[in-house]
């Protein structure tokens, strides 16, 4: 799988981190700070990537001692992210992969999600059921991505705007780590310096 070019940048989820870390200007300037701090760009990359996914997953996992100052954005970096992971997926080849008819895909994202799958054994039953339900590929294709998509909007949209602890909170996890393999964190770092 290819990822294209993005508005300029090497691909959506590099974009997608540059707009929400930028959005909002406190936040803004925390990345300006934090990239400031360390003078080459590679290592400002590498700074900034932890940074983002140690403060995604305290959200994620509610930490107590986390700065609540960000959650509104992390919450919507890690819907957006989550969602982009799911316009990816190649459904039609996880149904086929579901039912045996083929053993791997070159889709790292449809691969990562067959094996969360294939990890929860509840999970597996009920897509099991769903591939029963609707024997043609491209319809139960479109019945599972829109089924997953629901899952993760139910997970952000809720009232408190933080998630529960519960197997979502571990699929959210899983789609934002294969997230993080694409994203071009180097570029999005020197983003925030002045002289870009």
């Amino acid at each position: 799988m290819e990822l294209s070019e993005y508005n300029g940048w090497e691909n959506k989820f590099t974009w997608l981190v540059h707009l929400h870390l930028s959005n909002e200007q406190t936040l803004a300037q925390e990345i300006t700070a934090l990239v400031a701090s360390v003078s080459h760009h590679r290592a400002a990359g590498r700074v900034l990537e932890t940074w983002v996914k140690a403060t995604l997953f305290n959200w994620l996992c509610v930490h107590p001692l986390r700065n609540t100052c960000f959650d509104m954005n992390m919450r919507l970096l890690a819907w957006d992210m989550s969602g982009t992971v799911l316009a990816y997926v190649d459904w039609d080849v996880l149904v086929t992969l579901l039912t045996g008819q083929v053993k791997k895909s070159n889709n790292s994202f449809t691969m990562a999600l067959y094996r969360f799958i294939l990890s929860d054994t509840q999970l597996l039953a009920f897509l099991q059921e769903m591939v029963q339900a609707f024997p043609r590929k491209y319809e139960c294709a479109d019945t599972m991505k829109e089924w997953f998509r629901e899952q993760v909007d139910t997970l952000f949209h809720g009232p408190e705007n933080i998630p529960q602890q519960t197997g979502l909170v571990v699929f959210v996890n899983e789609l934002l780590q294969q997230s993080y393999r694409v994203i071009v964190w180097q570029h999005v770092a020197r983003a925030f310096r002045p002289e870009y």
